[in-house]
């Protein structure tokens, strides 16, 4: 039986795993410029340099495309399972200052709004609106805001009277798409005055003043 070298399959993943990458960000500029209807995979192939048939064989559908790029743009290269093995989550760990966490929060926070704030506005419609996939962005988004409420909470910088499930909620409520996408870009607030406004109000409602 002739088995190909470790090397060579781990050289056929690598590739595989660059093509599927090269996929999505030509995928998210499309669906941004043109919406979910107009971009169809053979724009996308075209686009990305690979057969139409490789699209489909990455994805499976269009559909599928679209809830992969949409992860890509939330959650970056890393799989759902590993993004709490990113520096930042480390680095909020190590941090023993309450404003100092929220703002690491907010950094990161606003680097995922200000890549998938344009994608939703041009393809909200079609994003998978059924029960389970809109549970499933709701778990993960409220797992994302879980680690900075475990993070105060560890350092009992809650304010007196507010529990972790109602400083998710105040999160929940403000730290949003629409949020950003509103002050951002239809009010003309620059990136930097949404950080501060954000970081400011969380740091009002959820913290513990002396």
């Amino acid at each position: 039986m002739n088995v190909k070298p470790l090397s060579t399959r781990a050289g056929r993943r690598e590739k595989a795993a660059q093509t599927r990458s090269r996929i999505l960000d030509v995928a998210y500029r499309l669906l941004c410029a043109g919406g979910y209807e107009a971009t169809t995979m053979q724009m996308v192939a075209e686009a990305a340099g690979v057969a139409v048939q490789t699209v489909y064989f990455v994805f499976g559908t269009k559909a599928r495309l679209l809830a992969d790029v949409e992860s890509r743009m939330i959650l970056g290269d890393a799989p759902l399972e590993q993004w709490r093995q990113r520096p930042w989550v480390a680095q909020m760990q190590q941090e023993t200052d309450p404003q100092k966490v929220l703002a690491l929060f907010v950094e990161v926070s606003t680097d995922i709004l200000s890549r998938i704030s344009p994608f939703v506005a041009a393809v909200g419609p079609a994003l998978p609106s059924d029960p389970q996939s809109v549970a499933a962005r709701d778990r993960g988004r409220d797992e994302f805001f879980g680690v900075v409420i475990d993070r105060l909470a560890a350092l009992r910088a809650l304010r007196d009277g507010l529990t972790p499930s109602r400083a998710l909620d105040i999160i929940r409520v403000v730290n949003t798409v629409e949020a950003y996408a509103d002050l951002t870009t239809r009010r003309g607030w620059k990136v930097a005055e949404w950080k501060q406004w954000l970081t400011d109000l969380l740091c009002v409602q959820l913290l513990a003043h002396p």
